[in-house]
């Protein structure tokens, strides 16, 4: 059965609309190691387990608080099942809903480590339109509570609601709200870009990983892998190519996708994880839809540090501001992310067999490898319908 929960993020909700731009839900409660290994299907046993850390960790506080605390994080961890419903409070009057679409995973060294993937919709719920007992129950302290008992109502608001509103006290965070397009609806536009540079992408669906394998090293994952192939035409020129340097037949990128970037504090957050995400691979680039111009000068710093690149994409014409630096692949990251990730290594396995094709089965293997990549769009039409059915300004 489909439940419903409340979950705040964070004191005050400081963390919404970062939960809510990157698509998770997370705790943090000072139990900074990965709990794969302690999902235990009773929150009692995680309490017995974690209890006397937790005290440890926050000296003074009674044992009841510490119940509650571990209580609340098993919830998220272990407690909320895939397909179930959370309402997390904006701070603003009204509440982000979405549906959990992941097992827990575990992201260390960030304000909430231990995260679940969500779906957010495009609809919010404001609590005045709520009735008196919602509004008291998923007003209850603590971080989660279960407001299962109001699934019909809470049902009932989604379907009168519209899209969530324009916040115009805070200039900086209207267009988030305003703009209803998430982040996986640019995917095709993007990846229908880089095609027209010869690349060919797919995206890596992070809510596949397996749970079996270190759960830290989902940090690891690029949003959208790509390859570019050297198109020379010459047999002689490829026969020398393949048995000289065949690597140098195929550059590989990785891109972390975002919808914008407003703040200085966000594009080191972002460059960062890209950073990360890309170390395996030859090119690695950050891409947003939304690029604040005043952070310009900081941009190119990073990317003259760091060499990763940034893109910014637009549904008409998508821009390289600064290109990426070319490295060397990281095979044992690569490897890593073989084991994490069927998309991710489907995409290695076709990708190698296409450079090691002989000449007659060459266009075969690519093909097959094609056919794994992204679809985009075949005619002006499809891309304006698609831009417009999924909110996208163009």
């Amino acid at each position: 059965m489909k439940k419903y929960n409340r979950v705040m993020l964070g004191q005050g909700s400081i963390y919404a609309s970062m939960c809510h731009e990157e698509n998770y839900i997370g705790a943090n409660f000072d139990i900074n190691i990965d709990l794969s290994a302690y999902l235990f299907d009773n929150w009692r046993d995680f309490n017995e387990e974690f209890i006397p850390i937790w005290m440890e960790n926050a000296p003074g506080k009674s044992k009841t608080a510490a119940g509650l605390a571990c209580g609340f994080l098993w919830t998220i961890i272990k407690g909320l099942k895939i397909g179930d419903v959370v309402l997390s409070p904006s701070g603003k009057g009204y509440y982000y809903v979405g549906t959990v679409s992941s097992d827990y995973y575990y992201v260390p060294n960030t304000d909430l480590p231990h995260r679940r993937s969500v779906v957010w919709m495009d609809k919010v719920i404001y609590r005045k339109d709520m009735s008196q007992k919602l509004q008291k129950s998923s007003g209850s302290i603590g971080t989660c509570c279960n407001i299962t008992d109001y699934a019909q109502e809470i049902e009932n608001l989604l379907g009168n609601t519209t899209n969530a509103p324009v916040d115009n006290t805070n200039p900086v965070s209207a267009p988030a709200i305003q703009q209803s397009y998430d982040e996986r609806s640019l995917h095709k536009v993007f990846c229908s870009f880089l095609r027209t540079r010869n690349i060919y992408a797919k995206t890596i669906f992070h809510e596949k990983s397996s749970s079996k394998v270190d759960s830290a090293q989902k940090w690891v994952h690029p949003d959208i892998v790509g390859v570019e192939f050297e198109e020379f035409k010459n047999d002689a020129t490829l026969s020398l190519l393949k048995a000289t340097e065949p690597k140098e037949s195929v550059h590989i990128y990785s891109y972390e996708l975002k919808r914008k970037i407003e703040s200085d504090y966000q594009l080191k957050q972002y460059y960062f994880q890209a950073l990360s995400n890309s170390s395996w691979a030859n090119y690695g680039y950050l891409v947003a839809f939304e690029i604040n111009e005043d952070l310009s000068d900081e941009m190119e710093r990073l990317n003259n540090a760091f060499g990763i690149g940034i893109i910014h994409m637009q549904a008409s014409e998508s821009r390289i501001l600064y290109p990426a630096r070319k490295k060397q692949l990281d095979y044992s990251t690569i490897e890593k992310l073989n084991n994490l990730n069927k998309d991710f290594n489907e995409f290695i396995a076709k990708l190698s067999k296409v450079i090691n094709a002989t000449k007659e089965y060459t266009v075969d293997v690519k093909s097959s490898f094609v056919k794994i990549c992204d679809s985009i769009f075949k005619s002006d039409e499809e891309f304006e319908d698609y831009c417009k059915s999924h909110n996208i300004p163009f």
